[in-house]
């Protein structure tokens, strides 16, 4: 028999290798590889943790189980990581790793990865840390007058040592000389507990506290100030223009808007520049007697009103405008 030439033995060779891939990369050219999530996906836990399980993939070529090629692991998410970040796929086609989950708590995506094929990508959700720093979020440093309620609401926040909210934690609210909303609350889903505050009837300065045991920064205080009662003014003046009524006290237009005591009273004068018709139209209730239409020259006489009970009292020009908007006004009688 003859033997086979070198020439021979070689291509045979060089066929054989080529045919076997094995370099650990990925699988030889022309051929479809998949990568599949197998276990480990739509997990949650703790930021800054490792999942209770591990996550896995299988990848295949053509259907067949793939030994041998590497799936690289990653992850965006800010201190997260992947343990160990590359694997080699077993006999089974198979590679998984261990997921720490970024520092921010929220949905978090990690991807397995291999040369030549379609990305899986796993999801997990991460939940806050363990409770450990109750702060100030709003409302310190407000002032307003005694017996009135403060504009806005004092916010505490718990975070964990990552500056996630917290959700659930008990807060106890105190205060002397104001009342709150609540004297005790439980975080929302953010982390934050608040109340709304009624100051008292002394003026000066008032220390409110939030606390929750064995955080640091607790006791939290705010400190809010209340100031004397503004006496409520018995005079207000509003002049009627071409295309609005204006407040001369504080020069709001359309709305124009007039505080007054009960008792008090409210003039319109028509500026001297004005030339258009224009009339005072009660729209209550409740209800003013108003001043009839007027169309210059020549001016009229300022018109007064006095209010005898307390109440807001709308009013409009029949001809530029209607209740509550275009030439229109308020007057807040308390």
């Amino acid at each position: 028999m003859p033997r086979p030439s070198f020439a021979a033995l070689s291509l045979a060779t060089m066929i054989l290798v080529a045919g076997c891939g094995g370099d650990g990369s990925g699988p030889p050219p022309g051929d479809e590889t998949s990568v599949v999530k197998v276990s480990g996906d739509e997990q949650q836990g703790r930021v800054g943790e490792v999942l209770a399980d591990p996550i896995q993939v299988s990848v295949t070529t053509n259907g067949a189980a793939e030994p041998g090629v590497t799936v690289t692991w990653s992850t965006a998410a800010a201190g997260g990581s992947l343990v160990p970040p590359s694997v080699v796929t077993g006999a089974d086609g198979m590679a998984s790793t261990n997921w720490m989950l970024g520092t921010t708590s929220g949905a978090q995506t990690a991807t397995a990865t291999v040369s030549g094929a379609t990305p899986a990508t796993f999801n997990a959700s991460a939940v806050a840390a363990a409770a450990a720093v109750l702060e100030d979020a709003s409302g310190n440093g407000q002032s307003g007058q005694i017996n009135t309620a403060l504009a806005q609401p004092l916010v505490a926040i718990v975070t964990d040592v990552f500056g996630n909210g917290v959700a659930g934690v008990g807060i106890n609210w105190a205060a002397t000389d104001a009342t709150l909303s609540a004297s005790a609350d439980v975080t929302d889903a953010s982390g934050v507990s608040d109340v709304t505050v009624t100051l008292g009837g002394t003026p000066g300065t008032i220390a409110i506290t939030a606390s929750s045991e064995g955080l640091d920064g607790s006791p939290l205080t705010f400190t809010v100030t209340a100031t004397e009662a503004v006496p409520i003014p018995a005079t207000a003046a509003v002049t009627v223009r071409d295309n609005n009524f204006l407040s001369v006290r504080n020069m709001t237009t359309n709305t124009a808007v007039d505080t007054v005591a009960v008792g008090g009273s409210v003039t319109w004068t028509w500026a001297a520049s004005t030339s258009g018709t224009h009339n005072v139209t009660s729209s209550g209730p409740p209800s003013f007697t108003g001043r009839p239409t007027v169309m210059p020259p020549p001016l009229p006489e300022p018109y007064t009103v006095t209010f005898a009970a307390p109440g807001t009292y709308n009013y409009y020009c029949t001809f530029h405008g209607s209740p509550g908007s275009g030439m229109s006004g308020r007057i807040v009688v308390r």
